[in-house]
């Protein structure tokens, strides 16, 4: 506390004024941060750590990064020193062949059915990139595509419908290039893949035997890998669908057409040759660190995030990237274990939140009729016991009992949200208690 004699003093100009309510909010801030959860990095901690040291087995393994035109550029340089840094063995697959930053990108469509690609409608946009490259849109038509949201039914862009034709071209390429691989990993442009942790998983599986591993999806009756999440394919399974696919080019050309995700249409043809999904959520998940449900039922009771080694996440922005692979190799530096996703939480999540944050969404999601104000929509959320966050979005107050970090939300947003951090000791008590030996994958 300041001495009252010095705050008389100060108080008795405005200029002096200002210097208290000065101090005041620096003292705020300092204590701000000091009271901030502190990451925990226990263990041994080595100076002359190899981030590309202790991946036994990537060596075997072919990785295939798919993406398209209007988010190439955004997104694949943050992959070069982070995802595949450590990579020997991998390649770049868009609608339109270019370099990028040093890169190589290729053409995944150049060998469909020439017919179709003159034909059908959802070629034009490829057509057109082919003829003139970028400058056959506007930097407005490119920025607004790249901007439309994902749906339950997918993205409204051409680019979006384009990418269905792109799966089983792109399993035909990565056999064909790299034939020797053991195991075929296929991600996308905002997969984050954990290397350590998957190649640990895969030490549990056969590679000579056909398997097809993926955060499960369904889509009618065919269950397949989630293609945001990341999924791998092992050699045998490779070439049993690259072989039928091969002979049957007009069925799964016409299934492909009358689709909208090209990851189902792999699924269906795997599913043809005797190849079923191995489930490997949550090993594998489809959502990034700050939007993870570190308790979701998604893969049954059994199967929280909590407990499991993660081997992936997916929608990380390309500004997270270098962030969130400095926390991986940080944990690497001072401890043995492999990263489970309460490591994530406890690590990378935790320390980031608070009592309240402007301008931000914690992506609560049950509306509160009687709550409008930021104090009201707190109070509402603590006489709910599951409660564990808020926010508050002009008139509308929102609840959720999972417990999420968010992301910044825009100023014209105006988001607000809150936190019970109260409440976050007796969750993470309650999800330890849940851990055992059995929960370390997700094994057949």
């Amino acid at each position: 506390m300041l001495p009252k004699s010095f705050l008389s003093r100060l108080t008795r100009s405005p200029s002096r004024v200002f210097i208290v309510i000065l101090l005041i909010l620096v003292i705020f801030q300092l204590f701000s941060f000091r009271s901030q959860p502190i990451a925990n990095f226990g263990g041994h901690h080595t100076d002359d750590y190899e981030p590309c040291t202790g991946l036994e087995g990537l060596e075997d393994v072919f990785v295939t990064l798919r993406t398209g035109t209007t988010e190439a550029p955004k997104k694949l340089p943050a992959h070069y020193k982070t995802t595949l840094r450590c990579v020997p063995h991998y390649e770049l697959y868009s609608d339109f062949e270019e370099v990028i930053e040093g890169k190589h990108v290729y053409d995944v469509l150049d060998e469909v059915n020439p017919e179709i690609i003159a034909t059908h409608p959802d070629f034009v946009y490829y057509n057109k990139l082919r003829g003139k490259g970028r400058d056959a849109f506007t930097e407005e038509e490119m920025a607004q595509w790249a901007a439309v949201k994902n749906t339950n039914s997918g993205r409204d862009s051409p680019g979006w419908r384009l990418d269905k034709w792109k799966f089983l071209p792109l399993a035909d390429k990565a056999l064909r290039i790299r034939p020797q691989a053991k195991w075929y990993v296929f991600i996308e442009s905002d997969t984050y893949m954990l290397w350590k942790p998957l190649l640990a998983w895969l030490e549990h599986f056969d590679s000579s035997k056909p398997w097809y591993l993926g955060q499960q999806m369904q889509i009618g009756d065919v269950i397949f890998a989630y293609g945001g999440a990341g999924f791998v394919i092992s050699q045998p399974a490779l070439k049993k669908v690259v072989e039928h696919r091969n002979t049957n080019l007009k069925f799964y050309d016409d299934f492909t057409a009358n689709h909208w995700a090209g990851d189902c249409v792999l699924g269906k043809a795997l599913a043809d040759v005797g190849v079923p999904l191995q489930w490997a959520f949550p090993t594998l998940s489809s959502e990034e660190p700050a939007d993870t449900d570190f308790e979701s039922g998604f893969g049954g009771p059994e199967k929280q995030p909590w407990c499991y080694y993660a081997a992936s996440y997916h929608h990380l922005p390309p500004a997270e990237y270098p962030g969130f692979y400095s926390f991986e190799q940080k944990w690497y530096q001072s401890n043995t274990t492999l990263l489970r996703h309460k490591d994530v939480f406890y690590n990378y999540v935790l320390p980031r939140m608070g009592a309240e944050r402007d301008e931000w969404d914690n992506h609560s999601d049950k509306e509160e009729a009687t709550a409008a104000s930021f104090g009201a929509c707190r109070s509402a959320c603590e006489s709910d016991p599951a409660c564990m966050q808020f926010s508050v979005s002009g008139y509308t107050c929102k609840t959720s009992s999972a417990l999420k970090l968010g992301r910044r939300a825009s100023a014209a947003q105006q988001v607000k949200s809150g936190w019970m951090v109260d409440r976050i000791e007796a969750f993470t008590k309650r999800m330890e208690a849940t851990c055992n030996s059995n929960k370390d994958w997700v094994l057949p």
